[in-house]
């Protein structure tokens, strides 16, 4: 138990270490396996390259976190308006350009973030959304010392969906985050960690169980975090920012009824779920795009902060 917690550690959590899914990813050895493979068209990936801007903060512990900013790219751009686009689990911000294009093309200054040990930002271990969270509020306090009439849009992708329900559910959130788009959310890290774990060796989830706490355990030496911190279910029950869920029926990575669970739970007054029928994870985009912005857009426009 002791040495399968130290291989999940350094597989899926350090992502120095030579033999992680990082590593693997890097060396594109990994990409039918993670949940970063998100499609980027030709066009939408030269506008992402030829438009944005770099944008370096600090963390609460002093790590170089790397994003990039966008400006409106629309005649009538939504003042105070801004829209963070976080990445999932081993991906980096050049993912989230479709969701960047869209948003600033309806008149958002965009940010999109690259986590902690991800891309071009410092830092070691991942975790799943417990740190991740804070990482997010310095973002925002960035923006609102710019701006402190800035109305926030966060959107998220699997563990940047984690980490965006997270950070808003956090009581001490700034009041200029004013909506939430969670696209293929899980509802805890460490039982997604144990349920990736069993499926990738094939064993019970009593079995992997042990690992994964192992692993949390040396999470807390080496980094001072704990996957408990990554408990979203618990979170959104203090959640009360507008939120829009999302997930695909066929997701293969995130049990598909985590939306459900999550819209469920959650204790703010305006919600909303989207099923995509036949979408693997994070590909309910691509797989019903006119599905997808109509929801998420009449989404938009029902909050004062974000109506035209």
């Amino acid at each position: 138990v002791v040495g399968a917690g130290v291989g999940l550690l350094r597989a899926a959590l350090d992502a120095d270490c030579p033999q992680s899914i990082f590593a693997r990813r890097r060396l594109n050895h990994f990409d039918d396996h993670d949940d970063a493979n998100v499609p980027v068209s030709e066009q939408t990936r030269r506008w992402f390259e030829d438009t944005h801007q770099s944008v370096v903060i600090r963390s609460y512990d002093r790590l170089r976190l790397h994003g990039w900013r966008f400006d409106p790219d629309t005649a009538r751009p939504m003042p105070h308006c801004y829209a963070i686009c976080v990445h999932g689990y081993t991906g980096g911000p050049g993912e989230m350009a479709p969701w960047a294009q869209h948003y600033a093309t309806m008149g958002f200054t965009v940010f999109t973030p690259a986590m902690r040990a991800h891309e071009r930002s410092a830092g070691r271990y991942v975790t799943m959304g417990a740190l991740e969270r804070r990482d997010l509020k310095q973002w925002v306090n960035l923006i609102v010392s710019r701006d402190p009439q800035a109305r926030i849009l966060l959107h998220g992708n699997s563990m940047g969906a984690a980490s965006v329900l997270l950070a808003g559910a956090d009581p001490c959130h700034a009041p200029n985050i004013r909506a939430i788009v969670s696209d293929s959310a899980f509802v805890c890290a460490t039982a997604q960690l144990t349920h990736s774990m069993a499926d990738a060796l094939h064993v019970p989830r009593a079995l992997a169980r042990p690992a994964v706490g192992v692993a949390n355990l040396l999470l807390g030496r080496l980094a001072d975090a704990s996957l408990a911190d990554a408990d979203v279910l618990g979170a959104v029950r203090r959640l009360t920012i507008p939120t829009l869920f999302v997930q695909g029926d066929a997701d293969a990575i995130v049990d598909p009824s985590s939306a459900r669970r999550l819209y469920e739970a959650c204790a703010s007054n305006d919600c909303e779920l989207l099923v995509v029928p036949g979408a693997g994870h994070v590909a309910s985009l691509a797989t019903d795009p006119r599905l997808y912005w109509s929801t998420v857009d009449g989404f938009l426009r029902r909050i004062p902060a974000f109506a035209a």
